[in-house]
């Protein structure tokens, strides 16, 4: 399969299930492979701010003013530490290499005002596989704790998949759909108003991402058996975890997890970057 961001030599996807997704970054020199993570993520950038479907129309004599507009349109503030937008990168990041899915429209564009985060959902993908075609409705979460941030997106299940949150986000989206996306009235007709929730619910994939703190980075600096076989448990464990608090429900649900060393410093290296573009 082929990676619109050409991330094999940087994440590997360890656990492939129908219900999780892991992905390891591994070590170099006995360092967690951070900087090479962090410039595959800022990759993510123009694409997740000015939307995919521009991606073949922008001249040459226009690309670095365009990147400058990708990145102040993330945010221009100092506040990024409690921010979601890297979240969504990663998202973004793991859906397009991993799921083979083509960006539907950028949650962005649903923003009031500068530097004030969206609502609704993380990232609104969809796959096309012949005959079969998905609405990939993604959430992300960015946390010290990994339990504590599967725990909050099972909270998430409740409150965005439901038919008053669905219908609303809907009438937004469909509102804003780029003229060009494939199958366009596909879409179009799955999130009409009188669509039947039996439709939308069978046609909908929410990936729910957690990036997190991990203990596999104290006591690992290589990648030994031992490491790949605690990788595995932990990542199990929290599927357990984020099993044991999901809501009842038939939809079709993956947990992508992506644990890292330290979550406020891969934040602040994609700010330090995310500046720099600003600054290009």
């Amino acid at each position: 399969m082929a990676r619109p961001f050409n991330s094999d030599l940087i994440i590997e996807e360890r656990i492939n299930d129908a219900t999780l997704k892991a992905y390891h970054i591994g070590f170099d020199q006995n360092k967690f492979r951070l900087i090479p993570l962090v410039e595959t993520i800022r990759s993510v950038i123009p694409e997740y701010a000015l939307g995919y479907h521009n991606g073949n129309n922008i001249p040459l004599t226009e690309i670095v003013e365009r990147l400058q507009d990708a990145a102040k349109t993330v945010y221009t503030t100092d506040k990024y530490k409690r921010r979601g937008e890297f979240g969504e990168l990663i998202l973004h990041l793991l859906l397009r290499d991993f799921c083979n899915s083509i960006p539907l429209i950028s949650t962005i564009y649903f923003r009031d005002a500068p530097n004030i985060p969206a609502h609704g959902f993380d990232g609104v993908h969809v796959t096309i596989d012949g005959s079969e075609k998905k609405l990939w409705l993604g959430e992300s979460k960015l946390y010290k704790s990994g339990k504590d941030g599967v725990k909050d997106l099972t909270d998430d299940i409740a409150k965005h998949f439901n038919a008053d949150y669905l219908r609303q986000q809907f009438n937004l989206i469909t509102r804003k759909l780029p003229t060009d996306v494939p199958e366009i009235e596909h879409w179009r007709t799955l999130m009409h108003k009188n669509q039947k929730l039996d439709v939308i619910f069978s046609s909908i994939v929410i990936p729910m991402v957690c990036t997190y703190n991990s203990q596999l980075f104290i006591d690992h600096t290589d990648e030994t058996a031992t490491y790949i076989d605690d990788f595995k448990k932990e990542c199990l464990a929290l599927q357990s975890e984020f099993n044991k608090n999901k809501p009842t429900t038939n939809l079709e649900i993956i947990l992508l997890l992506l644990p890292v060393p330290d979550k406020e410093e891969l934040n602040r290296e994609l700010d330090e970057r995310l500046k720099s573009m600003q600054k290009i």
